[in-house]
């Protein structure tokens, strides 16, 4: 599988990012706390939130780290590693969770990409044309 690291310079909190989600329409948004002990422009209790706009489908499941680790996802942890945010590139239409939620039916299939986040406690995935990362609070961008 082939997939593309797209936090580059951020991260979610490895003990604690606390993953809000809120669906408007057919854009999903994911608020989570920031890693400061990785990241010097991120200050203790800052937040960042991902947009997914367009999005046709996503799953918010309960995939942890140690569950991922023991080779308990559809994933290997070389495929792609634990703990970031990937563009991947799948045929989403056959590799994706079963249980998930559809936002829209219709949608132009070639603007579609597969993005995946792992958190500590969950795993986020979605198929969307694009998304907006956002620096929020306490944080200096």
């Amino acid at each position: 599988m082939n997939y593309k690291k797209l936090n580059i310079d951020w991260n979610a909190d490895p003990n604690a990012p606390e993953p809000y989600l809120s669906v408007s329409g057919k854009q999903v948004s994911l608020r989570f706390y920031l890693n400061p002990f990785l990241f010097d422009q991120i200050e203790k209790d800052g937040e960042g939130e991902l947009i997914f706009l367009n999005c046709h489908k996503y799953s918010f499941n309960n995939c942890n780290d140690e569950g991922y680790l023991h080779g308990q996802y559809r994933y290997s942890n070389e495929q792609p590693p634990w703990g970031e945010f990937y563009l991947l590139q799948t045929d989403w239409k056959y590799d994706f969770p079963m249980e998930c939620t559809i936002l829209e039916e219709k949608f132009s299939e070639d603007q579609m990409k597969h993005f995946i986040f792992f958190f500590r406690d969950n795993t986020f995935e979605c198929v969307a044309e694009d998304y907006v990362f956002s620096y929020l609070n306490k944080t200096i961008p």
